[in-house]
């Protein structure tokens, strides 16, 4: 964390986490499960599906952005009892996601808002 008493050489907080980045960009593929048919009485056939999420350094904020994609979205009916996309992945890919960012050594200081 960069702070003007503790400001690693740098002469902003943006030029110090420009100093941290790694790769441009990075692409991650995460497969999850959806409720493919509801039988009900909470029996279900699970079908899986795969989100591809793109990483870029974004560098007028300082930060890497994200942006994902299901090719198969079609597959995935919201009246079997699913989410869309972005439930999908703020309920599963995002905790994955950010497990593999750490692996790479790309902190929470590191994610543009």
């Amino acid at each position: 964390m960069w702070s003007e008493s503790d400001n690693h050489g740098f002469v902003n907080e943006q030029d110090y986490l420009r100093s941290l980045k790694k790769d441009d960009s990075y692409t991650f593929t995460y497969q999850f499960e959806y409720i493919a048919k509801n039988h009900g009485n909470d029996n279900y056939d699970i079908g899986t599906a795969d989100m591809v999420v793109r990483v870029e350094w974004n560098n007028s904020e300082a930060g890497y952005t994200f942006t994902y994609d299901v090719p198969e979205i079609y597959k995935i009916d919201p009246a079997e009892g699913n989410s869309d996309a972005e439930g999908f992945y703020e309920s599963d890919v995002y905790w994955r996601l950010m497990d593999d960012l750490r692996s790479l050594g790309i902190g929470s200081q590191l994610i543009a808002l």
